[in-house]
């Protein structure tokens, strides 16, 4: 029987079974129809879990359906889950001798935006329904940043960047000789040598290590929406002509002028913590003139 069978369906407490037409200001979820009547007899308020696991039936207005979604999900999450949350997460910091500092999103920042749920949108919220930037993200960030300054030290064009960022993972008895044919300068070399201490290499573990950066107050997220007007031509069917249908697309957003915390250690045992105070500036340069997030060409994800 499918999960979307009239028996299966979910629906308001008000339509026990889940059968017929859901009116317009309702919406169907394709779960077990106990579970959808105690999720509309308890208030949620982790938005990340309604995002999540209380996607509703699409059918067939996929795009009012969604928007209905995110206005559910867009909702600020418990502010006393997140005040618990970022004091272990300051704990934790400090415990480990991190270095702790602050920005705002300068406009809007789209944390997650690829990642495959049901609503064929993404969102990166933490457990208890915050959004927040992985730390892995805010490690790649910090690379990156470094990455452009040693290309521009051994002038290097951007065809040859990849080439680059592979001889800056190399082991260290081969590290040598794959980085010369980039004829370096000393300057070059070191800086070469501080990033592979700081990021690590294939055969040893960088220094750095990253936290996840989360948000230091509740709020509520907006909508946006992006407007792709030549779907035929981006499918590479046909040209792009004026008489292609728009077909607007809602998503989630962080707004402008939200603070996040983020915090950069340093690996105990390992050599050079000095280095520290050098990711972190890598960190906020990349954070303000690279950004974070999905569409960073058209404005979104930088910080101030």
């Amino acid at each position: 029987m499918s999960p979307n069978s009239p028996k299966n369906r979910g629906a308001p407490p008000n339509r026990p079974g889940g059968g017929g037409s859901a009116p317009a200001q309702s919406l169907e979820y394709p779960l077990p129809k106990e579970t959808v009547a105690v999720f509309h007899s308890i208030p949620v308020s982790n938005p990340g879990l309604i995002f999540e696991r209380f996607i509703p039936y699409m059918g067939m207005n996929k795009e009012q359906r969604r928007k209905q979604a995110l206005d559910r999900a867009k909702t600020a999450p418990n502010s006393d889950a997140l005040k618990a949350a970022y004091t272990r997460w300051q704990t934790l910091a400090k415990a480990c001798g991190a270095q702790i500092f602050t920005l705002k999103t300068d406009w809007r920042f789209i944390p997650g935006l690829g990642r495959k749920t049901a609503l064929e949108i993404g969102f990166s919220f933490h457990r208890y329904g915050f959004p927040y930037l992985p730390a892995s993200s805010a490690k790649g960030i910090a690379r990156t940043w470094a990455l452009f300054e040693l290309a521009s030290l051994l002038a290097l064009d951007e065809g040859k960047l990849s080439k680059l960022d592979q001889t800056l993972s190399t082991e260290e008895k081969e590290f040598d000789k794959a980085f010369e044919p980039f004829k370096p300068s000393v300057e070059a070399k070191e800086l070469a040598k501080t990033m592979r201490l700081v990021f690590g290499t294939l055969d040893r573990a960088g220094g750095a290590v990253f936290f996840d950066a989360m948000p230091t107050s509740a709020f509520q997220l907006d909508i946006d929406i992006m407007n792709p007007h030549y779907a035929p031509y981006y499918q590479g069917k046909e040209p792009p002509g004026d008489w292609h249908n728009p077909n607007p697309i809602a998503f989630l957003a962080v707004p402008k002028d939200k603070e996040f915390a983020f915090a950069v250690a340093w690996r105990r045992g390992a050599a050079h913590a000095e280095l520290l105070e050098q990711v972190c500036v890598w960190l906020k340069n990349g954070l303000r003139d690279l950004g974070a997030g999905a569409k960073t060409s058209a404005g979104y994800g930088y910080f101030k």
